[in-house]
């Protein structure tokens, strides 16, 4: 092997094959090019992703050796298109915030769907990453039309040459800190490991259907109770008057605010959506997330408690992989999926009103998801909740980094908060009108940031700030309600995490269950503060060292 370079057809067969290495070089080597842009990889991280990368190239192009012509292109048509998908996913999301995307960050694209997909495009994707993106491909495509070999490896070398660039490519799939360095190994691996997760899941609530789940509950028979678990979208506490915003997004809750109990401390145990509903909705927390497939969810609870269970959606949950959570709302005695309107969250008040007037006697506990604040926020709202705009009213400072643009966005999701507030009051009303023994508790999913410390809008999976942690935690109780339940403990300054919510749902709807643990309920008397509070991978008191140390003060 030390002498096939001075031969000329050595030389030859590594000079027809020019165009081939060079597309191998678009596909693995520019992603380590872009790492200097990750706030979350450390040095010695991008040095051994340098490496990684370099043996994953050497692989590649030594497979590339085994074919002529015809299979060569096929090769790398096979190659380039596995490559499209994880390297444009991954310096877009590089590009928009500076966070290196690997491993389950993949998982949040895998369960979203089209239009969600589509919107955060036209919401985010500058022309600048399209046009990237065009370059990539034309590149790509070039590489492919130009790469015409007609010789390949000696055949004695042809089982050596595959075996360790089998060797190599099966190492590097194989470890996960390898993995992430290569984007088009990682994304394909990651999808599996999601695919065989909601088979999982799927298989163990089939199991689940079997057991009998043994469930109490405290509530008295002669009364009919209606309970509604409100979960919002990316409702941030940083814009809500009822947390302090000085616009007045929340006009409503405000003026309700003696009725209701609002909770000041409350963060969510994960940035997007799909992590936080795993949680909300089982007994999985970041200690035990097997308890995700091992243990009954909060619908299942309630069916064996003799409740009616009602889902009622805005967001797509019964899709191909339910969004991994949707599995869950599908349990449910009735459901309802409104999301295939594409309207706003309005959408769900005639079918609201419905259900608390359907005939069905006996406890009713009622889940509705909305879209909420949801990026694109101009989306979220009807055009006569078109209030807010920073242009004509001056009302929102430069903070040292606000452009227009970013304060356009901010008037977009301002809006979004006071269209959301008017459908929290509509829903509030409906459920007052029963005069029934009730009571509505009000969460988002995780927080959002919208230029509120730093250049950054969304909720990004790592490098999280205080507005994405936090989230409104509120609850309406009737005054039947507070009559039957004296019992129900309430301090709005307690910390807590919504990752334990459905320890206190069972506390507000009276539920005993094996699994129900006091100390996690916060609205028990034993309700026990936790010392750490994870949202992610992040101690929620280093994120909020990250404004302070700005000099920033978040409300």
């Amino acid at each position: 092997m030390k002498n096939c370079a001075e031969q000329p057809r050595c030389r030859e067969l590594l000079s027809e094959r020019k165009w081939a290495f060079a597309l191998i070089l678009l596909v693995v080597l520019l992603n380590p090019v872009f790492y200097f842009m990750a706030d979350d990889v450390t040095w010695r991280d991008k040095c051994y992703a340098w490496l990684t990368c370099l043996f994953t190239v050497g692989a590649l192009s030594g497979a590339c050796l085994l074919w002529k012509a015809r299979g060569t292109k096929v090769y790398l048509t096979v190659l380039f298109l596995l490559s499209l998908a994880p390297n444009i996913v991954v310096w877009s999301y590089l590009y928009l915030s500076n966070i290196y995307m690997w491993g389950d960050m993949f998982w949040v694209i895998f369960g979203s769907y089209t239009s969600e997909a589509k919107e955060y495009i036209s919401q985010f994707i500058p022309w600048e990453l399209g046009l990237a993106v065009v370059v990539y491909v034309g590149a790509g495509l070039l590489c492919i039309l130009k790469s015409r070999p007609v010789r390949r490896i000696a055949s004695d070398k042809r089982k050596p040459l595959y075996a360790a660039s089998l060797l190599v490519v099966a190492a590097v799939a194989g470890f996960q800190y390898l993995s992430r360095a290569v984007p088009v190994i990682d994304f394909y691996k990651s999808y599996l490991f999601f695919t065989v997760e909601n088979r999982t899941f799927m298989q163990e609530k089939e199991m689940h259907r079997r057991t009998d789940i043994k469930v109490g509950c405290s509530l008295p028979d002669t009364t009919n109770h209606v309970f509604v678990v409100l979960i919002g979208e990316s409702a941030s506490t940083c814009h809500m008057s009822l947390y302090g915003y000085p616009r007045k997004t929340t006009p409503r809750m405000d003026a309700r605010a003696g009725e209701l109990d609002v909770f000041t401390d409350a963060v969510t145990p994960d940035t997007h959506t799909i992590g936080v509903m795993k949680k909300i909705l089982t007994f999985a927390n970041h200690a035990h997330p097997e308890y995700y497939h091992s243990k009954a969810s909060i619908v299942e609870l309630f069916d064996a408690a003799g409740f009616e269970t009602y889902w009622i959606s805005n967001q797509v949950f019964l899709s191909k992989w339910g969004g991994s959570y949707g599995v869950i709302a599908s349990l449910s005695d009735h459901v309802y999926d409104l999301s295939v309107a594409n309207r706003p969250d309005g959408v769900v008040l005639p079918v609201f009103r419905d259900v608390l007037h359907d005939g069905i006697a006996g406890n009713k506990i009622i889940f509705i998801h909305l879209m909420g604040n949801h990026h694109s926020y101009e989306a979220r709202y009807p055009d006569e909740f078109e209030h807010f705009d920073h242009r004509r009213d001056g009302d929102l400072p430069d903070a040292g980094f606000r452009t227009d643009k970013m304060k356009s966005v901010i008037d977009a999701y301002d809006n979004s908060i006071l269209y959301g507030d008017f459908v929290y009051e509509s829903l509030l009303s409906a459920l007052e009108e029963t005069d029934a023994s009730s009571c509505m508790l009000f969460f988002s999913d995780h927080g959002e940031e919208i230029y509120d410390t730093r250049k950054s809008s969304g909720h990004h999976m790592s490098n999280v700030y205080p507005c994405q942690s936090r989230v409104p935690l509120v609850l309406w109780r009737s005054a039947r309600y507070r009559q039957e339940n004296p019992h129900i403990v309430i301090d709005t300054a307690l910390s807590c995490s919504t990752e334990n919510i459905i320890h206190a749902v069972s506390t507000l709807c009276g539920l005993a269950h094996a699994d129900y643990n006091p100390a996690l309920s916060i609205f028990s008397p034993a309700y026990v503060a936790p010392d750490t509070r994870l949202v992610g991978n992040e101690d929620y008191r280093n994120i909020l060292k990250k404004v302070a140390h700005q000099g920033t003060a978040v409300k």
